[in-house]
């Protein structure tokens, strides 16, 4: 919220509770504030976009890169009410009626991405729409920030109607052709680290912490840059023309934001059985040792009927584009398919690169204004 006050803008915190008790935080850029030296935009478009964001991330994915070049702020100088989610277990949303994230039991983790699709988008999306009186919304979402529609789609697809568009920004439903060898590590060695992390308790995930960004500051000074780029490059891809080494730092002062140890189990399933499917939980033995779990039942995606635009680059480790290409190939409403021009376009670069703004975000501005001119009025302005 610093940030975006910080550079001229409007910033709202709405709380949201989900049936199951979480809270979480959604922030809305209402527009621009008289400080920002601009004329405000004031009324609105007809519909507002919600933005929800990547694994380990939080709604700053949107907002880091600064004024004219983060997305939501190019929303916002187009005129969009843009409102901003953080789902259950980031920095943002550690909250829960009843259960404490830092309590020894670990009953605030019990969750991995489907429960962040089924409950945390639902509800959300939800409040968007009660707060702005708007019948649909536009929905963008980066990585992690997609499949958790496709789980709500398919497991209430009712929830279509409620929108307009789905723009999805590198998404992860199939993951199985990915590169990097850190991530692919962790894949092998899922089942048994999970159940070891699990019988220690340790089932918070790569949390933000107040050492972290201290930590940055030595690991990634100007020095020592190269060790960050170099992981940066083994988990998403190597485009050095597009890595701002200063952005970098700010950026990892973010990341990571938290996760849950199911969450990163989750992904690991997904990416080893080649199966957009649901999560099977691992079954210990009496001797110490755990079973492998049945086969999960499978998202239907043949339910997520909102028109579909995907973003895809060449060179992303994490989405390879044949997996975002597969995507494209089995949603019922495929609205289109943009390759990124840059053929070293990484995972990363889709938040992070130095010309985003050009290669994706206008893009992706053209695309909702198609969508925009369609949409019903808003019942009511807030």
């Amino acid at each position: 919220p610093q940030l975006v006050w910080k550079y001229g803008y409007e910033i709202e915190i709405h709380e949201v509770q989900t049936e199951d008790g979480y809270l979480l935080d959604l922030y809305r850029i209402a527009g621009r504030r008289a400080a920002s030296g601009q004329p405000p935009l004031r009324p609105h478009r007809n519909a507002p976009i919600f933005l929800m964001h990547s694994l380990l991330s939080s709604c700053a994915d949107w907002v880091l890169m600064g004024p004219g070049r983060a997305l939501a702020y190019l929303l916002a100088d187009a005129g969009f009410d843009v409102w901003m989610g953080n789902a259950r277990g980031t920095r943002y949303s550690r909250k829960h009626l009843h259960h404490d994230p830092d309590a020894r039991a670990g009953e605030f983790w019990n969750f991995s991405w489907h429960e962040i699709g089924l409950y945390d988008v639902r509800a959300l999306i939800d409040h968007v729409l009660n707060a702005t009186g708007a019948a649909r919304l536009h929905y963008g979402g980066f990585s992690q920030g997609t499949m958790v529609l496709f789980v709500l789609l398919s497991e209430r697809p009712e929830y279509s109607a409620k929108l307009i568009d789905m723009q999805a920004i590198s998404p992860s439903v199939y993951m199985y052709r990915l590169e990097g060898r850190i991530v692919r590590t962790f894949v092998t060695l899922a089942d048994p680290l999970v159940a070891a992390l699990d019988a220690a308790g340790r089932r918070e995930i790569l949390p933000n912490r107040r050492f972290i960004a201290p930590l940055v500051k030595i690991v990634c000074a100007d020095g020592n840059v190269t060790v960050c780029r170099e992981l940066l490059y083994d988990v998403a891809g190597r485009n050095p023309a597009q890595v701002d080494d200063r952005m970098l730092r700010i950026f990892l002062g973010h990341f990571p934001a938290g996760a849950s140890l199911r969450q990163l189990h989750h992904f690991s399933q997904i990416i080893r059985t080649a199966r957009f499917a649901k999560y099977s939980p691992p079954r210990s033995t009496a001797q110490g040792g755990f079973h492998a779990s049945p086969p999960a039942p499978l998202y239907n995606l043949t339910r997520a009927t909102v028109p579909v635009v995907v973003y895809y680059g060449l060179n992303d480790h994490v989405i390879n584009y044949r997996d975002a290409l597969q995507l494209a190939d089995e949603v019922p409403n495929l609205a289109a398919v943009h390759q990124i021009a840059d053929r070293h376009f990484t995972h990363s670069d889709f938040i992070l690169a130095k010309n985003s703004a050009r290669l994706l975000n206008s893009i992706l501005l053209q695309e909702l204004d198609q969508y925009d001119r369609r949409a019903p009025r808003t019942s009511g302005n807030v």
